[in-house]
């Protein structure tokens, strides 16, 4: 899909190299650059799920020897994918004036901690860190009062799909314009770009701006329920409508003692009561969304992550036969899944010929202007994608029910999934939409939609249906467990694929209690799948005419997102590391501290000589020597001595981030008028293109807002609109 991409990559944090994994895991020929002696993250689980398909070289960038082989391999590169912050990348001559200068056919991505234009880029990445400066640790649930440190690193897997999908979005518009140019993000626009589904404020509506929360532990368990033996499960029925005393189970219990299923509590002793298996045949014979809530690492032994290829066998050359978890990227084009991470310098040797010079063509206002795209899905895991394409400019429009979205009444997660949409209400169910429906999919260049495949054959969105209209169009979807196993047609919801990820336990602290995770992260870490596949669809189809079929799945998520382990040849789990029963971090030198006046800090020592200094500063007890001092001194003492730290933004964080003038004048908050909710603020750009603004036009539509001008755009006279209103077909 993308072979004809050459993209050069220099970094070992995560985000950079599963950016670069998922591109070359879509065609794209990747060279990985290497420290002299190669990077020390060789040899364990995640250097080898993190660099399949990849070319290795080992370079000292240090040195003039090593600047020029790289300047070799930049000048017929397509794209450069880093992690240096504007000061290093200067000294390496990569900044953005320079390269531009030198190589103006070059996509530059960084991937930085905080944005590149924000007065923090030069501090550290470590995703705790960016985590405490943006003021996430609010926003997780944990079992005691205060700022909670996640396991899952949200920002760094958003990071990861903002690059690709940035980094394809320049190319687009280099097939125009002939010239290259900045596509960057960071750790602190991943977090913004999870935050959306908790993070807004509405001056009018059913959501006014919320008040804080209270000060004491949310530890979170909604419908998540412990079973005889000890086994949990997770169940996501969103409408809180189904009677669990219609399960055969559950009268076998009533007949045997007395449980209140109108309390939480008494729901609760009910389970424990039976085993997990037992309980969750019952939910499924009913079509209620559930899964075991399982350890880390153990979804891909699951039977459908092995039958959709989420899981995938590699035979890596330091650690043998693996079986390692796969890019969830299902398409018609011939993807090359299933290399192996390379040896220190393999492929290095590659020469590509030079990229001729730019031809003169038509600069667009915005990344994406004039792509078209058509949005049939509901919810979040997959429309928010779309949403996303349209923040960079494309011509999004979104087709409804005439009730609307399901969605609608979970009224943020709405607005996150709905921005620079325009909606088309229109009723699939009746026969006489089907010419609206094919005269929108000859508009589109890019289809997506999200629905059971047996209920979207029904409303002629099967690719059959779809495809008969435009034989062409590039068509994505994304499901719940994929097609290819006995559970393509089953439902599916974020809870549901957190916990089968082992992110309920993880997140929870060792011992724990597992926890209901917050805010949507499979849900949006699914979008932001699909955001990459309709990118690189977009980008081959106006490459090369062919409109592709991809699909992504949150089962394909949760698998993905296991990339620091794998199942060794001895058919165990590699190990990692875990967050700590106080969910204070992960280690004395990688944690959150607090202090004497009740402020908290985040330090990440990875060092030995950064430990040695901070043991040094706080004495033997590090907990308790920092309960001695006062934050903001601390802070100004690491600094001193080296110690990457921050200031964990914990009290009143989204308030304090939307009232920020600097982060308003960044275009890190988006501020649009919407006709139920007033003003909405919500976080803003998650790229920054340098010469090419994201400009926030629309706020999430009113059902059917747009649907006269839309049908005007694709032929129907105004007499034709009225009649389709009159019979009900839209809205």
């Amino acid at each position: 899909m993308l072979g004809d991409l050459k993209i050069v990559e220099i970094g070992e944090g995560m985000a950079v190299q599963v950016a670069g994994l998922m591109l070359a895991e879509l065609g794209a020929d990747v060279l990985k650059v290497e420290r002299p002696g190669g990077d020390p993250a060789r040899g364990t689980a995640p250097f080898a799920n993190w660099n399949r398909g990849k070319k290795s070289l080992a370079l000292d960038l240090d040195t003039g020897d090593g600047r020029a082989k790289l300047e070799e391999r930049l000048a017929g590169a397509d794209a450069l994918l880093h992690q240096f912050t504007p000061a290093r990348a200067k000294v390496l001559g990569l900044d953005d004036a320079s390269l531009a200068a030198r190589y103006p056919h070059l996509v530059v991505t960084a991937i930085t901690g905080s944005p590149v234009n924000h007065p923090d880029v030069e501090r550290g990445d470590d995703e705790l860190l960016v985590a405490a400066r943006v003021g996430a640790l609010y926003e997780n649930d944990g079992h005691r009062a205060g700022p909670i440190v996640y396991r899952y690193r949200q920002g760094s897997w958003s990071a990861a799909h903002l690059a690709a999908a940035g980094l394809l979005a320049r190319l687009v518009k280099r097939l125009q314009t002939g010239q290259g140019g900045a596509a960057h993000t960071s750790i602190f626009q991943g977090f913004l770009a999870t935050l959306p589904l908790v993070w807004a404020r509405n001056s009018e509506g059913p959501m006014v701006n919320p008040v804080t929360y209270p000060p004491g532990p949310r530890p979170i368990a909604q419908q998540l329920f412990q079973c005889k033996g000890g086994d949990w499960l997770q169940i996501m029925d969103p409408t809180r409508q189904f009677d669990y005393a219609t399960m055969p189970t559950m009268w076998d219990v009533m007949a045997e003692t007395e449980v209140d299923l109108e309390t939480e509590a008494g729901q609760a002793e009910a389970f424990r009561l039976r085993p997990r298996d037992n309980w969750i045949a019952d939910m499924r014979a009913a079509d209620i969304a559930v899964e075991p809530a399982y350890p880390m690492g153990e979804v891909l032994r699951h039977d459908d992550a092995e039958a959709n290829g989420y899981v995938i066998e590699v035979n890596d050359p330091d650690l043998g036969k693996t079986r390692q978890p796969n890019t969830p990227f299902h398409s018609d084009a011939d993807l090359p899944q299933g290399r192996p991470a390379p040896r220190l310098g393999e492929g290095g040797n590659v020469t590509w010929p030079a990229k001729p010079a730019p031809a003169p063509g038509t600069a667009p206002a915005e990344i994406l202007e004039g792509v078209r795209v058509l949005d049939l899905g509901m919810f979040l895991a997959g429309p928010m994608g779309p949403s996303m394409m349209g923040d960079m400019g494309a011509n999004v429009i979104k087709v409804e029910a005439l009730t609307g979205d399901r969605i609608r009444f979970m009224h943020r997660y709405y607005q996150a999934a709905a921005r620079s949409k325009r909606s088309l209400a229109l009723d699939l169910t009746n026969p006489a939409a089907q010419p609206i429906l094919e005269r929108l999919l000859q508009w589109a260049e890019l289809v997506h939609h999200n629905m059971r495949f047996k209920g979207a054959a029904k409303l002629g969105l099967s690719e059959e249906g779809i495809r008969q209209y435009n034989p062409d169009i590039a068509f994505n979807y994304s499901s719940a467990y994929g097609q290819r196993g006995a559970r393509g047609n089953w439902p599916g919801y974020d809870s549901i694929f957190n916990a089968i990820a082992g992110w309920e336990f993880e997140n929870a602290g060792e011992g724990n209690r597992p926890v209901f995770n917050r805010p949507g992260t499979m849900d949006v870490a699914t979008a932001q799948s699909c955001l990459v596949e309709l990118m690189a669809s977009l980008y081959a189809k106006r490459a090369t005419g062919r409109g592709y079929t991809t699909q992504t799945s949150l089962l394909g998520m949760a698998a993905f997102t296991q990339g620091e382990r794998l199942i060794g040849p001895d058919g165990e789990l590699t190990d990692t590391y875990h967050l700590t029963s106080d969910q204070t971090g992960f280690s004395p030198w990688h944690r959150i501290y607090e202090c004497a006046d009740g402020a908290w800090v985040a330090v990440a020592a990875h060092k030995p000589e950064q430990q040695a200094a901070l043991a040094e500063l706080l004495g033997d007890d590090l907990e308790a020597g920092a309960k001695t001092r006062n934050a903001a001194d601390l802070l100004a003492d690491l600094e001193a001595a080296a110690v990457p730290a921050d200031a964990v933004n914990f009290e009143n964080a989204m308030h304090r981030f939307f009232d920020d003038p600097f982060n308003r004048e960044l275009n890190l908050v988006s501020v649009l008028p919407q006709p139920l909710y007033g003003i909405v603020e919500q976080p803003g750009a998650f790229w920054n293109f340098g010469d090419t603004p994201v400009v926030f036009k629309r706020c999430c539509p009113a059902v059917g807002e747009h649907s006269d001008e839309i049908l005007r755009e694709i032929g129907y006279s105004d007499d034709e609109i009225t009649d389709f209103r009159a019979a009900k077909i839209i809205g």
